[in-house]
């Protein structure tokens, strides 16, 4: 990390986001997204997840770590019940650093904001699911309190996707 890196990091502002007002936010997240993981989805498949976010703008929380006027980093999590523990917790269910400011702290600066949100919405937990083989964001959430768990994430489609099982087909190769 060097001085730009800093200040950068110093005029980065964090927020939750708002639809349809963030629109173009988003759009510019999913295409970088997408374009990584040689997704396909056009701007009306982008809408309607927006319209669905919208709908249930009260469990649903997208926040985004913005430079200026371009979006740096993106979380999405939401409220989920825990049985066990007859609490509703927080499911973190997607991080992403922008390619164009991977490397200079903002995924750790990312992660401190969330976890400042999740305390002021009085959360009493953060579950996460993180790829093996992403081993710089598995480190980063230990560094910062995460416990690992035995588990395995299992999926099965009551739909196709041809897109996503793809996509999960290729994780699969690369994290046994």
């Amino acid at each position: 990390m060097n001085d730009h890196d800093d200040i950068m990091k110093q005029k980065a502002v964090f927020r939750k986001m708002r639809f349809p007002e963030d629109r173009d936010v988003l759009y510019a997240i999913h295409e970088a997204y997408d374009k990584e993981y040689e997704l396909t989805r056009n701007r009306d498949e982008y809408r309607v997840q927006m319209e669905f976010y919208a709908l249930h703008s009260a469990i649903y929380h997208p926040l985004v770590l913005t430079v200026g006027d371009q979006p740096a980093g993106y979380i999405r999590a939401y409220d989920r019940i825990s049985m066990s523990s007859c609490d509703v917790v927080l499911m973190l269910d997607l991080v992403y650093i922008l390619p164009g400011f991977r490397g200079m702290g903002f995924g750790r600066l990312l992660m401190e904001q969330f976890l400042a949100f999740s305390e002021k919405i009085n959360a009493v937990r953060i579950d996460l699911l993180a790829d093996r083989d992403n081993e710089a964001a598995v480190e980063l959430y230990k560094s910062m309190g995460f416990k690992g768990r035995n588990r395995y994430q299992m999926i099965r489609f009551m739909r196709s996707n041809t897109e996503l099982e793809a996509m999960f087909e290729r994780k699969k190769d690369i994290s046994g």
